[in-house]
């Protein structure tokens, strides 16, 4: 193993321990406000809140940083499985500090996600920023990120809107929502990585510019509008169920970035393999998860 590729690992598993550590902080802030507090002023009092910023720079600060290290060194394909070890410090520390407990449902739930995101990993399913920087060029791949990104911005605003409208499973179904934004987000990295030092040297086109421009514009918007309803998710659920029923849509999309929007052919023929036993794990863990905070809400 090379010291190229071993800091690349070590900085992926750094960047989850770190993103899921800052959600645990955000959680521990959500739940000690006041009732009085979550209705009247519930953004206000959290950005008054210590452990609340903390958290969020936790997360989006030193994480983010963790990430675009980690993508740099080794590249799309490992980084999501090996930042999976995230959530071993998310069900550790929601028991520990926040004071919720985990079933044996949600304790193999979590389990069947770790493996379903290391085969999603494992598949090998690599875009680099030379194949997003020629593929944009067409006008064909660009129509599909287009209809792409409006698909899921239509599913993020369609889930969202009924999780406003439930009584039960509000949390789940939020917390599955709020997974569309980041995985936009996960999506514009590429372009902007792909344009960024261009644009910036000054060399890029008029085309070019507005392409980073309109991929930052993405970028900010959706971390902040999914860091907002994080937290509201958090109101009406565990922390170790939300995060990782949001990883459904974060871990699955980037299958259609691959197939649909770049048109690539897999990398080996087990690649294919991995994809769906990968997804599918996904799938049932999130449902694992889900259920059992639906029965919390039945009994409450």
């Amino acid at each position: 193993m090379s010291l190229h590729y071993a800091l690349g690992v070590a900085t992926a598993v750094f960047c989850g321990v770190c993103m899921q550590s800052g959600i645990l902080l955000q959680k521990k802030a959500v739940n000690d406000m006041a009732p009085e507090d979550r209705v009247q002023r519930f953004l206000k009092t959290l950005l008054r809140d210590r452990r609340w910023l903390a958290g969020l720079g936790l997360e989006y600060g030193i994480g983010t940083c963790a990430f675009m290290v980690a993508q740099a060194l080794i590249g799309p394909a490992l980084v999501p499985g090996l930042m999976a070890a995230g959530l071993v410090v998310l069900a550790v520390g929601s028991v520990r500090l926040i004071g919720e407990s985990l079933d044996f449902s949600e304790v193999v739930g979590i389990v069947l996600l770790i493996a379903g995101i290391v085969l999603l990993g494992l598949s090998e399913l690599e875009i680099s920023v030379d194949v997003v920087r020629e593929r944009l060029g067409d006008p064909g791949t660009a129509s599909r990120v287009a209809i792409l990104t409006a698909g899921l911005f239509l599913l993020w605003a369609a889930t969202h809107l009924q999780a406003m409208r439930l009584s039960r499973r509000k949390g789940t179904v939020m917390a599955f929502s709020n997974g569309f934004p980041f995985a936009i987000s996960n999506f514009w990295i590429s372009p902007l990585l792909a344009v960024g030092a261009v644009v910036l040297a000054g060399d890029g086109s008029w085309g070019q510019t507005g392409l980073f421009a309109l991929a930052s514009v993405i970028l900010v918007g959706c971390n902040v509008l999914g860091i907002r309803q994080t937290n509201e998710a958090f109101k009406f659920a565990q922390a170790s169920n939300v995060i990782p029923v949001q990883q459904l849509s974060v871990q699955i999309t980037p299958i259609f970035f691959y197939f649909y929007v770049y048109a690539l052919e897999p990398p080996r023929a087990a690649s294919g393999v991995l994809i769906v036993a990968g997804a599918a794990l996904i799938v049932v863990a999130a449902f694992l998860l889900g259920r059992r905070q639906a029965e919390v809400e039945k009994i409450h």
